[in-house]
Parts: structure tokens; C-alpha cells; sequence
């Protein structure tokens, strides 16, 4: 180290700081944020799954169906209506579509020797379709494997930069989480800076994922049923209700559905998920989310008793 040229010195000490705060910021990611708390218990939510004989129900979505479905309460609804689902989980991580899920599912679902029974995901706008938002970073760092690239890049566009930011955010946590450091220590510098921030991220991201474009196709949500079905899995899609931005649902996606025999719970305009049911724009109240939790157990009951 003594006969290390100065730059050589200034290099190596830079890399053993990078490495150091890798390992620290690695064993504290989880107080980042609850979203990112949520992620990190992903694998172990995956794994209560893993049961012999107990059927379980995935819910899989991001922050609308995480704020729309109570699963406690759905869990115990469906107990009364003796149709119950020993484990009930959700992994709805805050911006995620159906590349996310989709992931989700190839590295945390699949690999499981008991899988969960039924698979539901919940959804607004395009989140479905191969043209929702793709967001390397968050597939790289949080869902999906190196494997899956090569899988990405198959489905869908992906240029230079987005391969090369999903290869650096499946490498090193500090470029995964440069958004939440940054926004953690800006949120103690400005006040109600999360709040407005998660805000402004959220229509942004919700108004550009618009349904019913021309060329509107859901290759990766045909492979994802596909493969549940080889399972011999149950797999829902339920329409989110928004208050605002409403949308309508793609005829391509109609179509997916009804030539792929599964069931589309369409939730979109209830009568009885009114305007003051909204905390904002999209996400519900804990009011809302429990009405809509017992339509949800009403009908999953309903479907379950119909013999095939």
C-alpha cells in the first residue's frame, strides 16, 4: 500500500468506503421506507405459501390494491361464508405492473414446491399491458434477477441505457435506493416534501398509463396465466376503483381475457364506492377498502361454490 502510486490510494480507499456503505445501507434498507420495508418482506411472504394441503390466496398489485383490499378482513369474510383461505397475502409494492408482478411471480411464486391456489391481481389503466411503464431500476433492484433481462428484453423495448441501469441496480444498492436517500434527506430539509412529492409521482404515473391504444398488447400477462394455469392455479383480475381519471378497459384486454377462461371482476364504477370513499384521487379509505373487501369476498365466495 506504501509504494501505491497516490491515485492507486485514492482509488482503493474510494472503493472500500463504497463497499462499506453497500454492506451498511444493505442491512438497513428497510428503514428507508415502508415501500421498501414491504419489498424486503417479500421473499418471506412468498414463503408462507409453502404449506401442504392449505389453499392460499396471492393478491398481487401496487398502492390501489394495497389501500382497496383488506386482507384480514377478507380472510375472516370468507371464514363465515365457510370458504376460507388459511394464508392470504398481499405484495403490493408502490408503482409496480405487470413486469414487476410478473417477476414477482418467476422468482418468488413459481419456485415454490406449494404454491398459493389462487393468484389475484389488481389493476387501473394499462398496468397490465406490455406498454406500461417499465422502470429498470425497481426491476433490477427489487424484483426481478439477471436472469429475467434476457426475458425483458424479449417482451419488451428496452434500449442501452434502461439494460444498463437494470444491470447496476441488480448490483449495488446504492444506485437501487439513490431515490429514497435522496428523498429521505430532502424530506428533513422541506417540509411535507414526501407527501407532495408521492403525490405528484403518483398522477404522473397513473395519468400516462392510458388504456385502449392501437397497438395496446398483453403478451407478458398471456405468459403469466399461461403459466398458472400449468399449475392448475386460479388466477382474477380486478378493475380498481379510482374517484378520478376513470378509465375504460381495452377490448384487447376483454379479449385476452375471455379466450384465456379466466374471470375479470370489474370493479371500476360501484354504486356504492362513492367520491368521499377516497383519501385523493385513487386510493381508498379504510371505509372504502372495507366495502370493497366485502363485494370482493362476496364474489370470490360465489365463484368458489359454482361447480366447474
Amino acid at each position: 500500500m506504501k509504494n501505491l502510486p497516490p491515485v492507486a490510494k485514492t482509488l482503493i480507499t474510494l472503493l472500500v468506503i463504497l463497499l462499506a456503505a453497500e454492506g451498511l445501507l444493505r442491512s438497513v434498507e428497510g428503514a428507508l421506507s415502508g415501500n421498501v420495508a414491504h419489498i424486503v418482506e417479500i421473499p418471506r411472504l412468498a414463503e408462507n405459501f409453502n404449506k401442504p394441503d392449505k389453499p392460499g390466496l396471492l393478491i398481487l398489485g401496487n398502492s390501489l390494491t394495497n389501500d382497496g383490499i383488506d386482507a384480514p378482513l377478507l380472510q375472516s369474510s370468507m371464514n363465515i361464508q365457510g370458504l376460507a383461505y388459511p394464508t392470504i397475502e398481499k405484495i403490493v409494492p408502490d408503482g409496480t405492473t405487470i413486469w414487476s408482478w410478473s417477476c414477482i411471480l418467476r422468482n418468488r411464486i413459481y419456485e415454490l414446491p406449494n404454491k398459493p391456489d389462487t393468484v389475484l391481481i389488481g389493476f387501473a389503466w394499462s398496468q397490465l399491458a406490455d406498454q406500461s411503464r417499465l422502470l429498470p431500476t425497481s426491476l433490477g433492484g427489487f424484483f426481478c434477477s439477471y436472469k429475467d433481462l434476457l426475458h425483458l428484453t424479449d417482451q419488451a423495448t428496452m434500449n442501452s441505457a434502461q439494460i444498463g441501469e437494470f444491470i447496476t441496480a441488480s448490483t449495488f444498492r446504492l444506485f437501487t435506493h439513490r431515490e429514497a436517500i435522496r428523498n429521505r434527506m430532502l424530506s428533513m430539509l422541506i417540509p411535507h416534501y414526501m407527501t407532495s412529492t408521492q403525490e405528484i409521482n403518483r398522477r404522473l404515473r397513473n395519468t400516462n398509463d392510458t388504456a385502449g391504444g392501437a397497438d395496446t398488447t398483453y403478451r407478458e400477462l398471456s405468459q403469466v396465466i399461461e403459466q398458472l394455469k400449468s399449475y392448475d392455479k386460479d388466477i382474477f383480475l380486478m378493475a380498481m376503483p379510482v374517484r378520478n381519471n376513470h378509465y375504460s378497459l381495452d377490448p384487447e384486454l376483454i379479449d385476452t381475457v375471455k379466450n384465456s377462461d379466466i374471470t375479470l371482476l370489474d370493479y371500476r364504477n360501484l354504486d356504492f364506492i362513492t367520491d368521499d370513499l377516497f383519501t385523493d384521487e385513487m386510493h381508498l379509505t379504510k371505509a372504502g377498502s372495507a366495502l370493497l373487501t366485502a363485494r370482493l369476498a362476496d364474489d370470490l365466495a360465489k365463484i368458489r361454490s359454482t361447480p366447474h
